[in-house]
């Protein structure tokens, strides 16, 4: 089964085109592209500028961390063997207490800091421009696309891969976050085909070609988190994800929408939380592994 979105380096170790291309049925004008790269440079220079200067955000990093390590050591110790009490602690060694604090405290100046400066820039009237300007430039894209303003958000699985005798076997390049990326497309569907559509342009699938929705019952780690609401919170409470160090999302399953195109077998891979999603769109329910 060919992945979707997919990235073959089963012969090629060098490769970083994704599968899919002959699903591609339209672009964005090279105008629409020109004023949305332009508008992108415009939000992303805003947000840099919200942020603290680099050194400063990496005194605040350390602080945190230290301060965290500290308290876990003096934790371990108040709880270790030798039963010491807190007082007996503090009295060998009370710098570690000094330090701990003298990093938290950093640490929570910093952040506070950070976050009066982040809301005093993104609330200024010039931010709220260059962010108005990224929103239409996205709507005028997908109006040029015929994307639905309904047309729900879903994340995709993308990864790079070997085949072998059959079998995909997901790889990890060096520098990367985690084994799966989760790119945003937006989901829809007509009477005839199931589409999905980004910025960058918009794929169709005969609706005829689907087959079936495959469970897999594997954990797997994805690069972030896409959504408004929290992972912990509302309708992705149930799954289960969690976040490691990384902020990288571990979730417990994932699924396949099989599809036969011309006699051959196509694969969108997705996480678990957006099966209602695929199911509504084609109708089908997920088989168990």
């Amino acid at each position: 089964m060919k992945p979707f979105l997919g990235i073959d380096l089963t012969e090629n170790k060098k490769n970083e085109q994704f599968n899919g291309e002959e699903f591609l049925v339209a672009r964005p004008s090279a105008v629409m592209a020109k004023d949305f790269e332009k508008t992108s440079e415009k939000a992303e220079k805003t947000v840099e500028r919200a942020k603290l200067p680099l050194a400063v955000r990496v005194v605040q990093w350390v602080c945190g961390f230290a301060g965290l390590l500290v308290v876990t050591m003096i934790c371990r110790v108040l709880g270790g063997e030798d039963g010491l009490s807190f007082k007996e602690v503090y009295q060998n060694v009370p710098w570690l207490f000094w330090l701990a604090g003298g990093c938290l405290l950093i640490w929570g100046v910093l952040t506070a800091v950070s976050a009066g400066k982040a809301k005093k820039v993104l609330s200024s009237e010039e931010s709220t421009q260059v962010l108005s300007e990224m929103d239409d430039a996205c709507d005028s894209i997908f109006t040029a696309l015929s994307v639905p303003k309904d047309a729900g958000d879903v994340d995709i699985l993308s990864f790079f891969y070997k085949e072998k005798e059959g079998e995909i076997k997901v790889c990890e390049k060096a520098l990367q976050s985690a084994p799966y990326f989760n790119p945003v497309f937006k989901l829809f569907a007509d009477s005839e085909k199931l589409y999905l559509a980004n910025l960058e342009g918009k794929y169709a699938f005969p609706l005829s070609s689907v087959r079936a929705i495959q469970t897999v019952k594997k954990r797997i780690v994805i690069s972030g988190w896409n959504k408004e609401e929290s992972f912990k919170e509302g309708i992705y409470k149930p799954y289960k994800l969690t976040a490691d160090d990384s902020d990288c999302i571990h979730c417990k399953s994932y699924y396949i929408l099989e599809l036969d195109c011309g006699g051959e077998e196509w694969g969108i891979y997705f996480p678990c939380y957006e099966l209602p999603a695929f199911e509504a769109v084609t109708g089908l329910k997920a088989q168990e592994e």
